[in-house]
């Protein structure tokens, strides 16, 4: 993974304006991928992409997939804000996450937004009553949790989790609580940042199975699986990156294989990941009992996600160098030792005063990291659009948000 020849004079730009931390965004590489899977979904108009903007929310982004065809998956009131604002429909929103109050679906319909995921029979129940008050008539997919045999995931894998019911809470619904939504089909999503296609499309098939036998019990017909999202991306040299075009022929079957009239997906990482880069720099560098290590400017509080799943974004030096390669524990700045990005391949003269990127971070990045902590600068968020260098968002300092 390499920095693109023509982003480095915009990189080195940025960097001199600003000499702190920033995302970098390459929106003409985002726009030219989402384009290459419409075409691609062309061939089956029953099968759907929505963009879960958990992902990466920024208003830019959010445009891109709109202007792409795309429906936005969101998951909370700060989201649907941020999606309406960037000019989405919605009629072209589907709704999701674990935690619905009364207010907040009463929220939704307001919103005109009637397309819900619910994931409880509390939910069902509620969004029941608030539709019936305002004459609407939802369309709703039961989120089902459901039993495995292999391992964890960060969407929970065998483990129990806040996400859907199981099975028989399910069955056990009353349907008179339920007569004002159109429930439309299941959603079942509880394994993410998977590379191997067969074992999606075995993840895959026996959801369809198991969720198509859920609905003939609760007497409904099987319109709309939606499978979440799940599709990895490579993060080190030695994975491949998924083709498109073998997960659209696995969906095709399954849809034709089990029945189910469409079948939904919610790109995040998949969709966005590889066009954005994170660049920090190195502030110290230093030996500590034989093992060597690098402290950058940014760490956690602006990419989390190395410590919570202990798999490190790509990471490349932004400088030539000819020196051979060795292995650094790289570390941010707070003062906790959970602000560890890991131990990567960098060349050995790396030191202060480098910069670093950090690649396939346009997913969940900044927003998902814990930036307040111990007061440092929020990162700056850069975009390329249309080969035009736009900077939404400069650094910002404590003293913008302490009170």
């Amino acid at each position: 993974m390499k920095i693109k020849a023509e982003h480095r004079p915009h990189l080195e730009t940025v960097i001199k304006r600003f000499d702190s931390s920033f995302f970098y965004y390459d929106l003409d590489g985002l726009k030219d991928h989402l384009k290459g899977l419409s075409s691609i979904m062309d061939e089956d108009p029953d099968i759907l992409l929505w963009y879960a903007c958990k992902a990466n929310p920024m208003s830019a982004i959010l445009k891109v997939f709109r202007n792409c065809g795309f429906g936005i998956d969101v998951a909370s009131k700060g989201e649907i804000d941020q999606v309406l604002r960037s000019g989405i429909k919605p009629e072209k929103i589907l709704s999701t996450g674990p935690s619905k109050s009364r207010k907040y679906l009463r929220e939704l319909l307001e919103e005109n937004i009637e397309i819900v995921v619910c994931e409880s029979l509390n939910q069902v129940y509620w969004l029941n009553d608030i539709a019936a008050s305002f004459s609407k008539r939802p369309k709703v997919l039961l989120r089902v949790q459901m039993e495995w045999e292999d391992g964890e995931s960060v969407l929970g894998g065998n483990e129990i989790t806040p996400f859907g019911e199981d099975r028989d809470a399910w069955l056990s619904m009353e349907k008179s609580k339920a007569q004002s939504l159109d429930i439309i089909g299941l959603h079942v999503f509880q394994w993410g940042n998977i590379l191997d296609p067969k074992r999606l499309e075995s993840i895959w098939r026996k959801i369809a199975g198991d969720s198509l036998e859920i609905c003939r019990e609760l007497g409904i017909e099987p319109q709309v699986l939606d499978l979440g999202g799940g599709i990895g991306i490579p993060y080190s040299s030695q994975e491949r990156n998924v083709q498109f075009e073998e997960i659209l022929s696995i969906l095709k079957s399954i849809k034709n294989d089990f029945g189910w009239q469409k079948v939904w997906m919610e790109l995040g990482r998949y969709a966005v990941g590889p066009y954005g880069h994170y660049m920090t720099q190195v502030i110290d560098k230093k030996t500590v009992r034989g093992r060597d290590l690098l402290i950058l400017d940014g760490g956690v509080n602006h990419i989390v996600r190395p410590a919570i799943t202990g798999q490190p974004f790509p990471v490349e030096l932004f400088r030539e160098s000819s020196a051979a390669t060795q292995k650094f524990q790289i570390h941010g700045p707070l003062c906790t030792a959970l602000d560890n990005l890991g131990t990567l391949e960098l060349p050995s003269d790396t030191g202060p005063g480098d910069w670093l990127c950090f690649h396939q971070s346009g997913a969940y990045g900044f927003t998902e990291a814990m930036p307040f902590f111990l007061c440092h600068n929020l990162p700056a968020e850069v975009i390329m659009y249309e080969g035009n260098l736009m900077i939404p968002r400069t650094p910002r300092k404590a003293e913008d948000w302490l009170v």
